[in-house]
């Protein structure tokens, strides 16, 4: 009796022992037991507009409640302040900053830049989204917690220092050969640049890129097998390399889209239309490609064309530049509900840019087209 009262002992001091060490086991990363971050300024739907002026002036701060993991004995929670254009669901997000602190500081130069570079149009305000996300490391994204989306509208300011470019210049531009006027080339990112330029045709007009204003150097041209639709760039680094051919014009006086690949040394030109017409699930005739509303040129510019119209509160849009084609056409990549950059599709073999996104309310709205720097804007009428 007394060898089984020891073993009875000894199986409920060992069933304790284990229990002990039970309990003593690390408590778990619990993420439904997480209290994620909140901003709470600004305030959502503030508008802020911005100018060159106040560039270094403190516009706002963003401040959040602290996230809270179950966890005490953790590495310090990361945040990190993101933003992108509204309603796009973040998919191509900015990490503005990564910090331990709550808050964070925006000088109205730096929220311009960042508007900016997401090519919102400039004086007109378009609608941004703001998260934190908040984290205990980066190995995992385990513990990955996003706050509340907070909406503000921004209207930047146009500033000259806004991308690296290149500028067109040439006896058959409306410039001509002034470098301290070229025309600067909208940036399509991968060192390609384009612009929609009114060249006039002659047997002594040309047409040159440069890289500096008022200077000779760098500069592109091309060789003897350059032709008025594409060919090779030939590059000047310095004024001590000689001068490359100028390239030559079409026939046809016109807008033309000139394209210069500054990586791949190769040029293009394309005769334009010189019209525009509107289409899309977001105007009032649909996508029927031969009942197109007509935009109006301007006279003066010959670039730029406006267009007074009803729109749908959804639906897509594209600019057609035949009635009844669907090439050459105008997309965008980047647009919002304000407008954006424009995208060419020039011939039937380029597959179509993305439709061009409607102001999300419906009414009566301006379009302005300005093709030589490749961008488009709605302001309600």
């Amino acid at each position: 009796m007394k060898n089984v009262k020891y073993i009875l002992l000894f199986f409920l001091g060992l069933s304790v022992l284990i229990s002990c060490k039970k309990e003593e086991k690390d408590p778990v990363l619990d993420m439904g037991l997480t209290k994620k971050a909140a901003i709470t300024t600004p305030q959502d739907g503030a508008a802020f507009v911005l100018t060159k002026e106040k560039a270094d002036s403190l516009l706002t701060t963003f401040q959040w409640t602290a996230a809270e993991y179950n966890l005490t004995n953790v590495e310090t929670v990361k945040y990190v302040l993101q933003m992108d254009i509204a309603d796009s669901n973040f998919k191509n997000v900015k990490n503005v900053a990564t910090i331990t602190t709550t808050n964070y500081a925006f000088t109205e130069g730096a929220m311009n830049k960042l508007a900016v570079e997401k090519k919102a149009p400039y004086d007109v305000p378009t609608n941004f989204a703001f998260r934190v996300l908040s984290y205990i490391n980066n190995e995992t994204t385990y513990s990955d917690a996003y706050s509340d989306v907070l909406t503000l509208a921004i209207t930047p300011y146009e500033d000259v220092v806004v991308a690296k470019s290149i500028y067109l210049l040439g006896s058959a531009t409306t410039i001509g050969w002034d470098n301290l006027l070229a025309l600067e080339m909208t940036n399509l990112g991968a060192a390609k640049y384009a612009i929609v330029e009114h060249l006039t045709p002659g047997t002594d007009q040309f047409i040159k890129f440069i890289s500096i204003l008022g200077q000779w150097a760098p500069q592109w041209g091309t060789d003897a097998t350059g032709t008025p639709e594409s060919g090779i760039l030939v590059y000047r680094p310095t004024e001590s390399v000689p001068d490359p051919a100028a390239i030559p014009v079409g026939e046809t006086e016109g807008n033309y889209y000139i394209e210069a690949d500054t990586i791949g040394l190769t040029y293009q030109t394309i005769l334009t239309s010189g019209q525009l017409f509107l289409v899309g699930a977001g105007s009032t005739v649909g996508w029927v490609n031969d009942a197109g509303i007509p935009f109006v040129q301007d006279p003066d510019t010959l670039t730029k064309f406006t267009l007074v119209t009803t729109l749908n509160a959804t639906g897509g849009l594209k600019f057609l530049e035949v009635s009844g084609q669907w090439a050459p056409q105008w997309g965008s990549y980047d647009g919002t509900e304000a407008g954006g950059t424009l995208s060419y599709r020039p011939t039937e073999s380029v597959p179509d840019p993305p439709e061009i996104i409607v102001p999300g309310t419906a009414g009566e709205f301006l379009i302005t087209v300005d093709l030589r720097r490749m961008r488009y804007s709605f302001k309600a009428q």
